[in-house]
């Protein structure tokens, strides 16, 4: 079973991933992020060398490379099923092959509005969700 966590009032969802990412690293994780297109894996790729100068992301985009732990991808190619990153506003068809899914909502309203339906068919199938506030983490 997918266990599903949502992360909500989310400031800059790049720094989230960075954070969620660094962490699961260490546990040796295989790491799906799902992204809209080229563009905004470029975007995010761009932000993963540049966000930390004391630690290095090794990821790859739009190809999948076996010896990298983090794949970046708009058209879902990656053939794992350890841990995915959903940046879209679509629910990927194959979701609930992967153990744990990540669902991350900015505090703009259509992204929650979006995010609430997603929130919504997962419920509604029976998905252990855990709802994590990112004010309160802070």
């Amino acid at each position: 079973m997918t266990y599903i966590d949502f992360y909500f009032n989310v400031e800059n969802k790049f720094n989230k991933i960075h954070e969620i990412i660094e962490r699961e690293i260490v546990r040796k994780r295989k790491i799906f992020i799902h992204v809209d297109d080229l563009n905004s894996a470029k975007a995010l790729s761009d932000f993963l060398y540049t966000a930390s100068l004391a630690s290095f992301l090794p990821h790859s985009v739009g190809h999948y490379e076996e010896m990298t732990p983090i794949h970046i991808d708009w058209d879902h190619k990656f053939v794992s099923d350890d841990f995915m990153i959903n940046l879209k506003s679509e629910i990927l068809p194959s979701f609930s092959r992967y153990l744990r899914l990540i669902e991350i909502v900015s505090q703009n309203e259509e992204d929650k509005k979006t995010a609430r339906d997603r929130l919504k068919f997962y419920r509604d199938r029976g998905y252990e969700i855990q709802l994590i506030d990112a004010k309160k983490e802070m």
